[in-house]
């Protein structure tokens, strides 16, 4: 690697009305390397990537690549420079193919000055064979599992031939093989001489792939350091500005023997199969698994998305049938999905429109909304959940991922929901955040609310779950107790070992 910075940002600072997003910030990338972005959400990361990819403008400051002074004005300015991102939310086009979403924008024209469908989809292969990606180029994006969309966003920044590559929690929908793969591919493009931003917040990742870090906290720059210079518990008290000394909250102990939801038999066509099921009042039940095996599909059938094809539920004793989310809100179901950007959240609406959207005709008088009592729960609703927001109209989508997910969890929250289906909240959120999610939670179950939780995250499962139900092929091949909960135990029921 270089000494000389390939890419230098100095004195960038951004401010939103009264909010300060990023105050007189810097950063220096070396060509060729792995640098870590780190910081809690909210700590000016994004803001930084958003400048740097010519989606937001700067107050002040300058942006140096390979020692020539450039200014960012739009995505296809920052395109032209040589950098590209991948964001944790996605920017595909549902219903577009998997070979359009990737040439957008840039399609490969005949000579009569129309798509070329058949050059598109060679230009695609050859693409997908020198990434290591086995993925039909003509399936729709809608029909992919998370994980195959994330590696097509992936592959459409790739496609432009970047110099610097952002990858912002690209690995947060991944499983351990795509995750093995993405790194392998990494490596290959910082031997080309690329440099490669990397936003992430599992530290055992950044162990694997990351050569330096530059830690932001509360809008500022903190410091740069080699990563493996100093312990992680350095790192976290320069990201959290504090010690963490417990990520996770003490159980609390002995739950209800009430029975809160009862399956026999719930079946969806070939996805879920004989599913049978008790889970206690107040009691947090994980649901584990290797991914595709059918957890996130379970929820989405108690919450009426997935059709049920066969079955019973039965929600404190009473049988219940769950059609549509609706049925399922007015049983005392709420969930909180996996992607808060497609199908948790309406970006470009407020906080308050956003918490509010699912009780909307509890506070109704003749059609009419009451906006006194529909502030006072949001406002509630902030403070109870630590959201950090200048107001309750400010639009979603200018908030931290962090706070985002916040929304998405206090929204669910206000249904006044006895059941609550969690798929996957802390994904790609920061230590601090996930404390607090962890802690709700605990404070939830305290309260009688019963949370069945599907995370990808093997110590999390460990750290909050009274109980774990591990799924293999669409069936629960096991359910760990308290004193079983263990990684190596999870991990053995996955894959069908005694």
């Amino acid at each position: 690697m270089e000494n000389e910075p390939f890419l230098k940002v100095t004195g960038v600072s951004k401010n939103y009305g009264g909010v300060r997003a990023l105050i007189d910030s810097r950063l220096s990338c070396e060509k060729g390397e792995v640098h870590a972005l780190l910081g809690e959400n909210g700590a000016g990361k994004s803001t930084l990537v958003k400048i740097l990819c010519g989606v937001v403008k700067p107050d002040s400051g300058t942006i140096q690549i390979n020692n020539k002074t450039v200014e960012i004005h739009s995505p296809a300015e920052a395109n032209r420079l040589g950098i590209a991102a991948v964001f944790q939310e996605l920017s595909l086009v549902p219903d577009l193919s998997v070979a359009e979403n990737i040439w957008l924008g840039h399609e490969p024209l005949n000579r009569f000055g129309l798509i070329d469908y058949k050059k598109m989809k060679n230009m695609t292969e050859s693409l997908f064979e020198k990434l290591g990606l086995e993925i039909d180029p003509d399936l729709l994006v809608r029909d992919l599992p998370l994980a195959q969309q994330q590696l097509v966003e992936i592959a459409k920044a790739l496609s432009k031939d970047p110099e610097i590559i952002i990858l912002d929690e690209a690995t947060s929908a991944l499983g351990a093989q795509e995750i093995d793969l993405l790194f392998a591919l990494i490596k290959r493009l910082t031997k080309e001489g690329k440099t490669v931003i990397f936003i992430s917040h599992r530290m055992d990742e950044l162990d694997q792939i990351a050569d330096r870090a530059t830690v932001f906290r509360d809008a500022r720059y903190i410091t740069t350091f080699k990563w493996g210079s100093v312990t992680s518990e350095q790192i976290v008290n320069w990201i959290a500005g504090r010690d963490l000394e417990e990520t996770y909250p003490k159980k609390s102990g002995s739950k209800s023997p009430e029975i809160a939801l009862e399956i026999r038999r719930l079946s969806s066509g070939r996805v879920l199969r004989n599913i049978d099921l008790e889970v206690r009042k107040g009691e947090i039940l994980g649901l584990a698994g290797l991914q595709g095996h059918g957890q996130s599909e379970f929820l989405k059938a108690l919450f009426g998305v997935q059709p049920v094809t066969r079955g019973e539920i039965k929600i404190f004793g009473k049988k219940t049938e769950i059609k549509s989310p609706v049925s399922a809100i007015a049983a005392g179901i709420a969930y909180v999905p996996e992607d808060r950007k497609t199908e948790g959240l309406l970006l470009t609406r407020s906080v308050r429109e956003n918490l509010s959207l699912m009780t909307l005709d509890r506070r109704q008088v003749w059609s009419l909304i009451r906006s006194k009592a529909e502030t006072g729960d949001c406002l509630k609703s902030v403070e109870m959940l630590n959201i950090k927001t200048p107001h309750l109209e400010q639009a979603v989508e200018h908030l931290s991922g962090g706070n985002q997910q916040k929304v998405a969890i206090a929204k669910a929250i206000l249904t006044q929901a006895k059941i609550l289906l969690l798929a996957n909240p802390t994904r790609g959120i920061d230590v601090g955040t996930k404390t607090e999610i962890y802690q709700l939670m605990h404070d939830l179950a305290d309260q009688g609310i019963t949370i069945l939780f599907y995370s990808t995250e093997l110590p999390e499962l460990v750290g909050v779950c009274d109980r774990v139900a591990v799924f293999k092929q669409g069936e629960i091949s096991a359910i760990l107790t308290e004193e079983e909960i263990n990684e190596s135990n999870i991990i053995n029921a996955a894959l069908g070992i005694a």
